[in-house]
Order: structure tokens, then C-alpha cells, then sequence
């Protein structure tokens, strides 16, 4: 600021002596003319121009004078108050400039201070939104996980649920034939036993018949025994190769398999052979019976013991048909093959 304030005084400094130096020429010239010359040519004249003589007074140039070192004095006070106002006005503008330096430098203080807030604001807004864009792709995953993770037990669930009702309906379906098997094996015993105790009433029936019957039998016997002696034993039941021919006479083959297909009808009948147990096999039964169809006596000569044993319990429940008189002699001893349907 003072190099300043010097610079400006010297510009001052430089117009006062310029015109000192003016006016003291002036003083020289206006002196100057008023002398004359030694001719005396331009005395009183100026530029060749008279005029009246001119007497100049000592005082007057000494009051001139004066003056103007008044007016220089003047001059100087008016130029010190004008570079007191200049040093005011460059006082006021070097302040100004501090205050406005101060102003920019708060304005531009403020205004960074403003761009980093804008800027903070600017990165936390940013920084919120990427966490936010991050947060929403992070639950949109998670719930598309969720999402997968549901569908993916659900169809496991649904085929766990459809194993399942595949797997009760196979067991419910082995429970119900097992049950089915077991009533069909229930109904088949009860049945076996029912015959079984039909059998054991018939038999005992039967035995009460056949006690009552026995007299009638012996007699029969006896008239069976008159009768091939009579005939010389062509109606026996072991005839010997000669008189084959002769105990079939009036009996066709057809005739003794038709009743044996009959006797073998009602054993069947009677036989129980539950789920086809006894297919294929077959048990040979030797029968004896009376003129009128009861069974005497009953027993098996081979095959399957099983079978043997049930078709010998059905045998004695059957109702043999009665032959005609002319069969008997050939079926009251047949063997027969059985064989269950």
C-alpha cells in the first residue's frame, strides 16, 4: 500500500513542477517583451503591432509574483489534499479490495464448501442408491431363491405325497388280496369243515344206514354168491382171462366209462381245491359199493399224498349214483384215477 501511495504522489509531484517550470517561462517571455531592443524598433509593439507604452511596475511583478507563489502554494495544498483523498481513496479501495478479497475468498470458501456438500450429497446419494439398487437385487435374489426352494420342495412333497398314495394303494391293494386270499382260505376251511362235519355226519349216518343195512347186504351177498355159482362165476369182480369176455357180456366200454365219469363227477363235487392248489396231479382211488350206489369202503393205491388225503374225505361225502343191475358186477371194485377240476 505505500509503494502505491508513492507511486501516486510522484505522478502528483511531477504536474506541480511542470507548472512551476511553465509559469516562470511565462514570467521570462511577458518580461522579455516588454524590453527594448536597441533600435527601438519594437518597443511598444507586439508582433509588430504598436502599442501605448507600458511601464511596469516593481511591485506589480512582486505582487504578480506573490501570487503566483500563492497560487503554487495553493496548488501544493490542494494537490497534498488531493493525495490525501487519493491516499483515502486508495486506502478505501486497497480495503475494499480486502473486503472483496475476504468476500471471494468467503464466497469461494462457501461455494466449495457448497460443491462438497453438493458433492457429499452427490456420493451419499449415489452411495444410497447403489445400496439400495444393491439391497433390491439382493431380495429379489433371496425371494427368486425362496421362490425356487418352495417350488423345488413343493414338487418334492407332491412326489413324496404321490409315492406315498402310490405306495398306501399298492399296500392297500396287497392288504385287500391278502385279506381277499385269507377270507377265500377262511371260506375254504370253514367250508372243508363244514363238509368235513357233513362228511362226519354222513359218515356216521352212513354207518348207522350201513349197520342197518348190513342184513340187507349179507343177503344180497349171499343172493350175489347163488347167483355166480349159477352162472358158473361170470358176474365175480376178479374174473380170470377166459371169462372176460363174458362178464362184459352186455356191457359196453362206453356204458363203464359214463359211470365212472359220474362217480368221478360226484367226488369232485365234494372236493375243495382252493386257487387251483392241486392242478396236475392225481391220486388213483380204489371204490367199492353196494347195488344201490352207497359206498362201502374207499382207499388210494398212489399219487399225491395231499391230494390222496382230500379226495378220499371228499370220496366218502360224495353221493354215488346208483348202476344198473347189469353194471354192478363190473363197478361195485373200479379204480379210478382222479384227477380235481
Amino acid at each position: 500500500m505505500s509503494a502505491m501511495s508513492n507511486k501516486l504522489r510522484s505522478k502528483l509531484s511531477l504536474p506541480v513542477i511542470i507548472s512551476i517550470i511553465l509559469h516562470g517561462i511565462l514570467i521570462i517571455v511577458l518580461g522579455y517583451q516588454f524590453i527594448p531592443d536597441d533600435n527601438g524598433e519594437n518597443y511598444g509593439s507586439i508582433n509588430g503591432n504598436s502599442i501605448d507604452a507600458i511601464m511596469i511596475d516593481p511591485s506589480v511583478m512582486t505582487e504578480q509574483y506573490q501570487r503566483q507563489l500563492q497560487a503554487q502554494v495553493n496548488q501544493e495544498k490542494a494537490n497534498q489534499q488531493r493525495q490525501e483523498q487519493l491516499d483515502k481513496q486508495v486506502k478505501e479501495l486497497a480495503e475494499k479490495a480486502e473486503a472483496e478479497k475476504a468476500a471471494a475468498e468467503k464466497a469461494a470458501a462457501e461455494k466449495a464448501a457448497a460443491e462438497k456438500a453438493a458433492a457429499e450429497k452427490a456420493a451419499a446419494e449415489k452411495a444410497a442408491a447403489e445400496k439400495a439398487a444393491a439391497e433390491k437385487a439382493a431380495a429379489e435374489k433371496a425371494a427368486a431363491e425362496k421362490a425356487a426352494a418352495e417350488k423345488a420342495a413343493a414338487e418334492k412333497a407332491a412326489a413324496e405325497k404321490a409315492a406315498a398314495e402310490k405306495a398306501a394303494a399298492e399296500k392297500a391293494a396287497a392288504e385287500k388280496a391278502a385279506a381277499e386270499k385269507a377270507a377265500a382260505e377262511k371260506a375254504a376251511a370253514e367250508k372243508a369243515a363244514a363238509e368235513k362235519a357233513a362228511a362226519e355226519k354222513a359218515a356216521a349216518e352212513k354207518a348207522a344206514a350201513e349197520k342197518a343195512a348190513a342184513a340187507k347186504r349179507a343177503e344180497q351177498a349171499k343172493k350175489d354168491k347163488a347167483l355166480n355159482e349159477l352162472l358158473g362165476g361170470l358176474t365175480s369182480g376178479s374174473p380170470d382171462v377166459s371169462g372176460g369176455a363174458a362178464s362184459r357180456k352186455g356191457v359196453s366200454d362206453g356204458e363203464l366209462n359214463k359211470y365212472r365219469s359220474l362217480v368221478q363227477n360226484a367226488i369232485s363235487n365234494k372236493f375243495i381245491n382252493p386257487q387251483n392248489l392241486y392242478r396236475g396231479k392225481t391220486c388213483t382211488l380204489q371204490i367199492q359199493i353196494a347195488p344201490d350206489g352207497l359206498l362201502l369202503n374207499v382207499t388210494s393205491k398212489g399219487g399225491d399224498a395231499d391230494l390222496c388225503r382230500e379226495a378220499l374225505a371228499a370220496t366218502k361225502l360224495a353221493v354215488i349214483p346208483k348202476p344198473s343191475s347189469k353194471l354192478y358186477n363190473e363197478v361195485k371194485t373200479m379204480t379210478i384215477d382222479f384227477q380235481p377240476k
